[in-house]
C-alpha cells in the first residue's frame, strides 16, 4: 500500500508483495540497478525515470547463485563448526565431572590418610603412655614393698628394745643403744616418668597445611599456608645481628667446593618399619637409626629394609657415628655404650641422664645433659664440660653435631635455639629466626661437609641450610609431617626423617653423583 510522501514518510514494500509501491496492480517486474530495488513497467517514466533498468529475472539469477553458495557455506562450514563446538561443550561437561569427581577422591584419599596417620600418632602415644604407666606401677609397687619391709624392721627393733629395757644386761642396753643411734636410710624414692600433654590452641591451620594446597581457576587463590622468609639471628662476642639468604653470593657457595642444586631432589622415600628419633648414615650407605621410645638399634639400607637389629636393656636416647673409627657409639640411662661385635659394650657411665651424645674426630665423647655439655674421652675421664650460670646458653641439649671442617660444635636446645661452640665448649653464636610471629623448633641438626648446618625445623615442617658463619642460605625441603631427625652421609645425601617414620633421601648439591665409583663400590655393598 502506498502512503503519502507528504506527509514525511518514505513508501515502504512489505517482504513477498509483488506489486508496485507507487503503482498499484502493477507486477514488480523489472530491477532498478541505480536504486536496487524492483520496479514495475510505469515506474520508467515517473520515480525511476532515466535509471539504469533490466528484467528482475536477470538479476534473480544472480542472487540464487549468493543463496546457494550461503546454503553450501552454511551447511558444510557453519553447521559443522557449530556441532564441533556442541561436542567439544559435551566433552567439556565430561571433563568436569571427571576432573572434579578425581579432585573429591584425591580429597577423600588425603583425608583418609590423614585420620590413619593421626590414629597411628595417637596409638602410639597412648601405648608410650601405658608403658609409662606401667613402668611407674612397677616402681611404685617395689618402693612400697621396700617401705613395708622398712616399717617391719622398725616395729622389731622397737619390740627388741623393750624387751631389752625390762631384762637386759648393761653391755646389752649399751650394744643395743649404739645400735639404735646409728643412720638408718629409708629406701629412696623413685624417679617417675612424667607425661603432659598440651592440645594444640589453632589446630585448623595445621590442618588445612596437611590437607595441601587448593586452587581455583576463577579466584586463583591457594589456601595453603606455606612458609615465609626466614631470617637468623646470632648472637656473638659483638652482639646480635641478623643475616638474611642473600648475604651469600653464588661465587660463595662455589668457592665452598660445590653448587646448590636449583630444586632438591628426592632420591628415594619410604616408611621405616621402626620409629626413628636419631638417625646415622654409615661410609657403606646404610644407616644405624634408633628411637627413645625403644631399645633396640636397627641399622637401614637405602630402601628401608631392615639389616640388622641390637637389643639393650634400657632404652637409647641418642647415637652418634665416630669419623674415625666408624663405630656407633649410643647413650641411655646414664650409661655411655659402643657398639663392638654385635652388641652394646658400656664404656662408662655419668652422673646425670644423658641426653644426646656426639663422637669427635679427635675421639671425645660430647655428652649433653640437663642445662649442660661435657666432653669426656673414650675411657670416660672428664675434660671439660660448660659452667652452670643464670646466664647457661645450654638448657636441653636434644642433638649435637661437630662441624669436620672447623670441629665446633652445634648444639640443639630443643625448642628453643641451635648454639655453636668451639672445640673447648665455649659459646660462639646462637642461631635463632627473627621474625615476628615466626614460630621456630629446631629438633636436629647436623653439619654436610663444607662446614653447612641443615637444621631440622619441627613444627615447619623443613629443612633449613644456614652456613656456618649464620647466614640464612635456603629451605632444603618441606614435608607434610614434622621433621624429627637428619643425618648426612659421605656422598652429600641428607637422610631425613618426617613424623617418626617418614624417611627422605635428598640432595640439595651437586655432590652426589651416580656414577661415582666409590657410590657404586658402596652400592654392591649394599646389596650383597
Amino acid at each position: 500500500m502506498a502512503t503519502s510522501v507528504c506527509k514525511g514518510q518514505i513508501p515502504q514494500r512489505s517482504p513477498g508483495q509483488s506489486t508496485c509501491i507507487h503503482h498499484k496492480e502493477r507486477q514488480l517486474d523489472l530491477y532498478c540497478k541505480t536504486c536496487e530495488v524492483p520496479a514495475c513497467i510505469k515506474c520508467i517514466s515517473s520515480s525511476h525515470a532515466g535509471h539504469l533498468l533490466c528484467e528482475l529475472s536477470e538479476f534473480t539469477s544472480e542472487k540464487k547463485q549468493d543463496i546457494r553458495s550461503f546454503i553450501d557455506k552454511t551447511e558444510n562450514v557453519d553447521l559443522v563448526e557449530i556441532d564441533e563446538y556442541i561436542n567439544s561443550v559435551d566433552n567439556a561437561l565430561k571433563e568436569n565431572i571427571n576432573c572434579f569427581e578425581k579432585l573429591s577422591g584425591q580429597l577423600k584419599t588425603q583425608t583418609a590418610k590423614i585420620k590413619e596417620e593421626l590414629d597411628l600418632l595417637v596409638s602410639q602415644t597412648l601405648s608410650l603412655y601405658q608403658q609409662m604407666e606401667e613402668d611407674n606401677a612397677k616402681l611404685l609397687h617395689t618402693y612400697k614393698q621396700d617401705l613395708e619391709m622398712y616399717s617391719e624392721l622398725l616395729k622389731q627393733k622397737v619390740e627388741e628394745c623393750k624387751e631389752l629395757l625390762q631384762l637386759g644386761s648393761d653391755i646389752q642396753i649399751y650394744d643395743t643403744d649404739y645400735d639404735v643411734t646409728s643412720s638408718v636410710s629409708l629406701p629412696v624414692t623413685p624417679k617417675l616418668a612424667i607425661a603432659s600433654f598440651t592440645p594444640n590452641s589453632d589446630p585448623q591451620r595445621y590442618l588445612e597445611q596437611a590437607l595441601g594446597d587448593m586452587e581455583t581457576l576463577y579466584e586463583c587463590q591457594s589456601h595453603g599456608r606455606p612458609g615465609g622468609d626466614l631470617t637468623v639471628r646470632s648472637h656473638g662476642e659483638d652482639g646480635p645481628s641478623a643475616h638474611r639468604g642473600t648475604d651469600v653470593t653464588e661465587e660463595e657457595m662455589c668457592n665452598r667446593g660445590y653448587n646448590l642444586l636449583p630444586q632438591t631432589k628426592i632420591l628415594e622415600k619410604w616408611r621405616s618399619p621402626c620409629l626413628i628419633s636419631s638417625i646415622c648414615p654409615t661410609t657403606d650407605g646404610r644407616a644405624w637409626t634408633c628411637s627413645i621410645y625403644s631399645n633396640t638399634l636397627t641399622l637401614l639400607d637405602r630402601k628401608g629394609k631392615v639389616v640388622e637389629k641390637v637389643k639393650h636393656d634400657t632404652k637409647i636416647s641418642d647415637i652418634s657415628l665416630s669419623p674415625t673409627t666408624n663405630t656407633l657409639w649410643a647413650c641411655g640411662k646414664c650409661n655411655i655404650l659402643e657398639l663392638e661385635s654385635g652388641r652394646l659394650q658400656t664404656r662408662f657411665s655419668t652422673n646425670d641422664e644423658p641426653l644426646s651424645i656426639c663422637i669427635t674426630a679427635s675421639e671425645h665423647v660430647i655428652i649433653g645433659t640437663d642445662n649442660k655439655i661435657s666432653k669426656f674421652t673414650t675411657s670416660g675421664e672428664l675434660v671439660q664440660t660448660t659452667v652452670e650460670t643464670e646466664g647457661r646458653f645450654v638448657t636441653c641439649p636434644l642433638r649435637m653435631s661437630e662441624c669436620p671442617v672447623t670441629h665446633n660444635i652445634a648444639v640443639v636446645n630443643d625448642g628453643c635455639d641451635v648454639v655453636i661452640t668451639d672445640n673447648d665448649l665455649q659459646k660462639l653464636v646462637v642461631y635463632t629466626v627473627d621474625i615476628p610471629d615466626e614460630q621456630f623448633y629446631p629438633d636436629d641438626v647436623v653439619y654436610d661437609s663444607t662446614g653447612n648446618l641443615v637444621i631440622g625445623d619441627r613444627y615447619k615442617n623443613r629443612l633449613v641450610l644456614i652456613s656456618g658463619r649464620g647466614q640464612f642460605i635456603r629451605i632444603i625441603h618441606k614435608d607434610d609431617h614434622y621433621t624429627w631427625a637428619v643425618g648426612i652421609d659421605r656422598h652429600g645425601v641428607l637422610w631425613s626423617v618426617f613424623g617418626l617414620n617418614k624417611v627422605k633421601l635428598l640432595q640439595y648439591n651437586d655432590m652426589y653423583k651416580e656414577d661415582d665409583d666409590e657410590y657404586q663400590e658402596d652400592k654392591k655393598c649394599v646389596m650383597s
